[in-house]
């Protein structure tokens, strides 16, 4: 049998260093470009693998196009494309020392001051990608590489879509642990809601090391994972040191129905930092053109500036997912408006241009995902609400039973559990209106009121590295609101 590295291809002015990893429609090589010296990855298309004029056009102008996108720190960025001499596209794109980051946090899930803000480069990057009018419609853990200088870089852009013809297209590729429930069913073929899913769903996953679906040791088949997708409640991470702020952002990232989430990237990247903030880590900037301060704002204090303040290029996007039309005549486009507000989308040469990032690999095509990630999306039935699937068989399934009453020393809150206790088990609870938090063994708690008009508590119960959901209780004052 032949090796994988043996069909790496000679390519003038690159010598072959080593095989990095294969998909279904090409190989990955890293490469020492002779000049400028440098590694490099390059992606070649696998030998034997025959295209035709449509595809290879659409390969050199998607290179044209992510080589534009890839100024942004965050994004991998294409360096050069070319033909080999045995006449297969290649792609040259800047070398990223693996492993990627879906990998790296199999066994070891990052930090919460660090998903956050991989959480916020990638939302930058995304941004980014939609203003230029492209959806990635493959974002996960795998497809974020990490530069030797640490920074998470979004790659494989080989099954993006442009923004305003994602509804025409015929065949679509999709990662199911990753892909929202209208991507699943059939309902989109990819918009900035499904984008921002994915986002959430990996960070959800740098988080805990898994997709935020699948059950260890349990059946996460295509269809198992795609009835959970489609009709359980998003979990929660169950860490004990994730905010419950970001549980519940995350969770919304996720929401079944598309409006219902972060309306863009931007929107999602701004909560994130709101988070970040609030529990003291340091600042992630928001890389994303345009991002910087008025030109009014007040000179003295350079670097300075409100961090929620983003001066932004006007773009439309694409709000939500709709429905599929049964014929082409009755089809509406992803994006197209109705009703008296309606107004044609309108693009200039410069804006098809950039339009044309759709995948960087049309030939490359899944590249990683490889041709396993896409069976019959018709047999999954569509989405239903319903209690969330248990992540992990030990974890904390009920919510704990919280109560609080007024008495004449101040509010007395007791919890407790209908799961069955094990030694290991403890409480925690936290002040929404002071951000004070206490792990305890006790079941009971008083607070003093004072002129509160209203004294709230959330309690979880922890096990283990596990936790609950939050319960919450208020007490108002007698008379009050």
């Amino acid at each position: 049998m032949t090796t994988t590295w043996a069909n790496a291809p000679e390519i003038p002015g690159y010598t072959f260093v080593e095989h990095l990893g294969s998909g279904g429609f090409a190989d990955v090589y890293c490469y020492e470009q002779e000049w400028p010296q440098q590694r490099v990855a390059v992606k070649v298309v696998r030998q034997g693998l025959a295209l035709n004029d449509r595809e290879r056009t659409l390969f050199t102008s998607e290179a044209n196009a992510m080589a534009r996108l890839g100024d942004h720190p965050n994004i991998v960025p294409v360096l050069t494309a070319g033909v080999t001499a045995d006449n297969r596209p290649f792609l040259v794109m800047r070398y990223c020392p693996p492993p990627d980051l879906g990998v790296r946090v199999r066994s070891h899930p990052l930090a919460v001051a660090d998903a956050i803000s991989t959480g916020i480069k990638l939302a930058s990057a995304i941004e980014t990608a939609h203003r230029a009018g492209t959806v990635h419609r493959d974002i996960k853990p795998s497809n974020v590489l990490v530069t030797s200088y640490h920074e998470p870089a979004l790659t494989d852009f080989g099954i993006a879509g442009r923004l305003q013809e994602v509804a025409d297209d015929d065949e679509v590729r999709i990662s199911y642990p990753w892909s929202p429930p209208e991507m699943l069913d059939g309902r989109s073929n990819g918009s900035v809601a499904s984008d921002v899913y994915s986002l959430g769903a990996t960070v959800w996953h740098l988080l805990v090391g898994r997709s935020p679906f699948s059950i260890p040791g349990g059946d996460n088949s295509t269809r198992a994972l795609s009835a959970r997708i489609l009709h359980a409640a998003p979990p929660g991470t169950q860490r004990p040191d994730v905010p419950p702020a970001l549980d519940r952002l995350l969770q919304q990232t996720m929401a079944k129905q598309p409006s219902h989430r972060p309306q863009g990237a931007l929107d999602l990247a701004r909560s994130l930092q709101r988070i970040e903030a609030a529990a003291g880590f340091a600042r992630t900037v928001i890389a994303v053109e345009g991002d910087r301060a008025p030109s009014s704002a007040p000179r003295g204090t350079p670097g300075e500036r409100d961090p929620d303040v983003t001066a932004v290029k006007p773009v439309s996007f694409v709000s939500a997912s709709g429905p599929r039309a049964l014929s082409p005549a009755g089809r509406t486009k992803v994006g197209e408006a109705t009703g008296p507000r309606a107004a044609p989308l309108r693009r200039s040469v410069l804006v098809w241009t950039v339009l044309a990032v759709a995948a960087m690999v049309a030939a490359v095509a899944v590249l990683v995902t490889g041709g396993g990630d896409a069976p019959d999306r018709r047999v999954a039935p569509p989405p239903t609400a319903s209690t969330p699937a248990s992540v992990l068989p030990e974890a904390p399934t009920a919510v704990p039973e919280l109560t609080g009453r007024r008495t004449v020393r101040g509010v007395a809150f007791s919890w407790s559990s209908n799961d069955e206790p094990r030694p290991e088990d403890s409480w925690e609870w936290l002040r929404p209106e002071t951000g004070d938090t206490v792990r305890t063994d006790e079941t009971r708690l008083l607070v003093t009121a004072g002129d509160q008009a209203s004294v709230c508590l959330q309690v979880r119960l922890i096990r283990g590295t596990l936790a609950s959901d939050w319960a919450q209780t208020c007490v108002d004052q007698p008379g009050g609101p």
